[in-house]
């Protein structure tokens, strides 16, 4: 029996890879928008500064499957820096059209280290002209932990991306054994709070997170809580400093539609 299951689900990997791989080159992927908000000034209230596109990919026969299923099999694929460019790209145009029609929107996407190369940069750019966006309108996110042995490429093509005006955020911070320090050495402008942290209302936590703002107010960089979930993470995120907050409490991943929703019909969050 242990055999015949594992026989199907490598039979189902397969199968999924194929259709992944079909999806990806014509198309069929989609993106959902995450809002952000401002929490300088207090607990939210109005239209969000920025969304965070997340690639969405609904299979048939299987309907929706979720991101922790397929990027791994994108991974293994190498799909995924594809992915990356195209989810990007969609979203770089719908900021654009916000943009026109008056919704000033800014936009995060997501890059896997191991994939920011100087090649990486050089494609981000030339996409994002290719749509006409504003690039301050945008913000590539990485995650806190990159392969010491990618930093020398990683830094070159961090710094490049900024010189072009992208804004450089790393991604869950506090998820993993990152020091700081290393966050420090790199070119960025913006610092994510893992859901982890921000949901911790202990003493260790709050210091962990003062000492991220401590340096932001001294780099410039920005400071966004991740994961707000309810009133209390949503108070602690406010008093502990940071500027920007996303979570479900405030907003689920939705449609380009629902992000028109909120900045038309703005409603006091909190």
């Amino acid at each position: 029996m242990r055999m015949c299951i594992q026989a199907v689900t490598v039979t189902t990997s397969e199968t999924l890879v194929r259709d992944l791989r079909e999806a990806v080159s014509s198309g069929g992927l989609t993106v959902a928008y995450q809002p952000q908000f401002a929490l300088d000034e207090g607990p939210p209230g109005g239209r969000p500064v920025a969304v965070e596109a997340l690639c969405r990919w609904t299979h048939a026969p299987y309907g929706e499957i979720p991101p922790a299923t397929f990027i791994p099999l994108a991974e293994d694929a190498r799909l995924v820096e594809e992915i990356d460019i195209q989810v990007l790209e969609r979203g770089a145009a719908q900021i654009l059209d916000w943009s026109l029609s008056g919704r000033r929107i800014g936009l995060a996407s997501n890059a896997s280290p191991s994939h920011i190369t100087m090649e990486y940069a050089e494609e981000v750019i030339a996409r994002l002209e290719g749509t006409g966006l504003d690039p301050a309108l945008v913000a590539i996110e990485i995650t806190e932990a990159p392969s010491p042995q990618l930093l020398p490429e990683m830094r070159g093509a961090l710094a490049r991306l900024r010189s072009f005006g992208v804004a450089i955020s790393i991604d869950d911070f506090g998820a993993g054994d990152t020091p700081i320090e290393m966050v420090e050495s790199l070119p960025i402008d913006e610092v994510k709070i893992d859901r982890s942290l921000t949901q911790r209302a202990d003493a260790a936590a709050d210091a962990i997170v003062a000492d991220v703002v401590s340096r932001a107010r001294s780099q410039g960089w920005r400071v966004v809580a991740e994961g707000i979930e309810t009133s209390d993470d949503l108070a602690r995120s406010v008093r502990r400093g940071c500027h920007r907050g996303q979570g479900y409490l405030l907003g689920m991943p939705m449609s380009a539609e629902g992000i028109e929703r909120l900045w038309d019909a703005p409603t006091l969050r909190g």
